[in-house]
């Protein structure tokens, strides 16, 4: 397991929630802060009932809670978040996140596509500029 991913993850989503270390330690773990921050660091070291209290306070499921994935957030305003029965609301691993890869691939060729004819303008426009200097002079 890469380690660092996993510290990522637990440290990314405690950030994204707002909560300190303090309050998932005492208020949600019932551990000591130190303990806690140590989990963050070596992920490897969270019991099995800590792990399932921070999935669900995450609305994730313990294996993306601990993926070596790099985590997708996502932001949704309070009612869309109230309408949608997602239960993995604000959070997607990023193996399962695919949604608009042809959007995605279609603005890169449009992108493409307009930056070759941005350099044909400017061609054009530097040859006309020779021509209009050179019918003036």
């Amino acid at each position: 397991m890469n380690l660092f991913m996993a510290t990522s993850t637990l440290k990314i989503l405690r950030e994204v929630n707002d909560y300190t270390q303090d309050f998932i330690a005492e208020d949600v773990l019932g551990i000591s802060q130190t303990t806690y921050a140590r989990i963050e660091q070596d992920p490897s070291k969270i019991r099995a009932e800590h792990a399932q209290k921070l999935a669900e306070l995450y609305k994730v499921s313990i294996a993306n809670l601990l993926s070596e994935a790099t985590p997708i957030i996502t932001f949704q305003t309070k009612a869309i978040a109230e309408n949608n029965n997602s239960a993995n609301n604000g959070y997607s691993n990023s193996s399962t996140f695919h949604a608009h890869e042809g959007e995605v691939k279609a603005l890169k060729e449009q992108n493409e596509l307009l930056i070759k004819q941005n350099a044909e303008l400017m061609e054009l426009v530097k040859a006309l500029g020779g021509k209009l200097a050179g019918g003036n002079g």
